[in-house]
């Protein structure tokens, strides 16, 4: 598997998608199919690995904004069967969500103090709430509590560097307007 080029510094999803995803036709085909690319407002990428018994699995994401919704791609490499019979798939699923359903939105930041007090960006986290209420746990006869849908990203100096954390923000700012 060749090692991903970053993203972050294109501003055209199309270009970005090309040096950084593994599969960047079908994602831009798929994203193709639900948004004119020229309305896109904003976007981020995330991609991982992982070893599963049946050989080396990545996972892609797509984020973006139009202004008025959140479009998700994302693929993930699988496999059903059993031992010599195992049949590797790709998942792949396009997501639009209605800014409007977005109930809560949180983007942090966290730095680190050097020694001489200045301050160097070391993480963003953006965090979003819908009003889809994914599971409940019954306390008592009359309290529950109830759980709603999430989604969390997260870049940091260690995970994406200093160019992903500033597009993270970007995004997040963007959302924010939109709300």
């Amino acid at each position: 598997m060749d090692e991903p080029q970053d993203w972050a510094p294109y501003s055209s999803v199309e270009d970005a998608a090309k040096v950084y995803l593994r599969d960047p036709e079908l994602a831009l085909e798929q994203l193709r199919s639900v948004i004119d690319f020229r309305s896109i407002k904003s976007f981020i990428m995330s991609r991982g690995a992982s070893e599963e018994p049946w050989g080396d699995a990545v996972w892609q994401e797509v984020v973006l904004t139009d202004g008025e919704r959140l479009i998700m791609w994302r693929a993930d490499d699988d496999a059903t069967g059993e031992d010599d019979e195992v049949r590797r798939t790709l998942d792949t699923s396009v997501r639009t969500i209605l800014l409007s359903t977005i109930t809560d939105h949180i983007l942090t930041t966290q730095f680190e103090v050097l020694a001489n007090g200045t301050r160097r960006l070391a993480e963003v986290r953006l965090r979003m709430y819908t009003q889809l209420i994914t599971r409940s746990r019954q306390k008592s006869a009359i309290d529950s509590d109830f759980f709603c849908e999430s989604f969390r990203y997260t870049k940091s100096v260690d995970d994406g560097g200093l160019a992903q954390m500033q597009r993270l923000l970007q995004f997040g700012r963007e959302l924010s307007h939109a709300l």
